[in-house]
């Protein structure tokens, strides 16, 4: 098996085994296991369980990126992009646990990747819905005074929501419920006569 191949093996069983445990009980030797190698080969791919859980949590982040680019791609309604953005990004997030770990707890911000990984997430996130805006808004389809505003409240909704939708087992099911929630933030509350 060639050396970048096996790197991803591991990365894949690292993924399984922080997933299981978590990033502070995962160890090593159940990674090595889970890959069906020995230890010290690990150490070869890898030089520390802090940049095995780095590589585990890119991938999971490029996962969610490709997921989202997928579902939204082909879509040349802005209001439906939305929609499938937000549907596609509560799927992807429900299956990238330790992604979720890595940008939502604070008992890893120790490690020095973390606030790289989550600053290029956020960063990432609000130009996909930024984009979607501003297209929402050239073709008429939107009426916004400022996008970069609009964009910030989206983003921090979403992500406010998403414990509830996407990880924790929850009587919403995102696909249902998207178009409450869209309509809730396009909309407001406010009767309009």
């Amino acid at each position: 098996m060639k050396k970048d191949e096996k790197r991803e093996q591991i990365i894949t069983a690292a993924g399984r085994v922080f997933g299981r445990h978590g990033f502070k009980e995962a160890r090593m030797e159940k990674v090595a296991r889970e890959a069906g190698m020995g230890k010290s080969s690990l150490y070869y791919y890898f030089l520390s369980k802090e940049e095995l859980f780095e590589a585990v949590v890119e991938r999971e982040a490029e996962n969610l990126k490709h997921e989202i680019i997928l579902a939204t791609r082909d879509v040349t309604d802005p209001y439906k992009k939305m929609k499938l953005y937000v549907i596609a990004r509560m799927k992807a997030f429900r299956k990238s646990i330790n992604l979720y770990t890595a940008v939502k707890t604070n008992y890893l911000d120790h490690l020095p990747f973390i606030d790289k990984v989550r600053a290029k997430y956020d960063k990432e996130e609000l130009k996909m819905v930024e984009n979607i805006l501003k297209e929402g808004v050239k073709t008429n389809r939107f009426k916004l005074v400022n996008t970069e505003l609009a964009t910030i409240a989206i983003v921090t909704a979403i992500k406010g929501l998403e414990y509830t939708i996407a990880i924790r087992e929850s009587p919403f099911n995102p696909e249902q419920q998207v178009e409450q929630l869209l309509m809730f933030l396009f909309y407001g509350i406010v009767k309009r006569h």
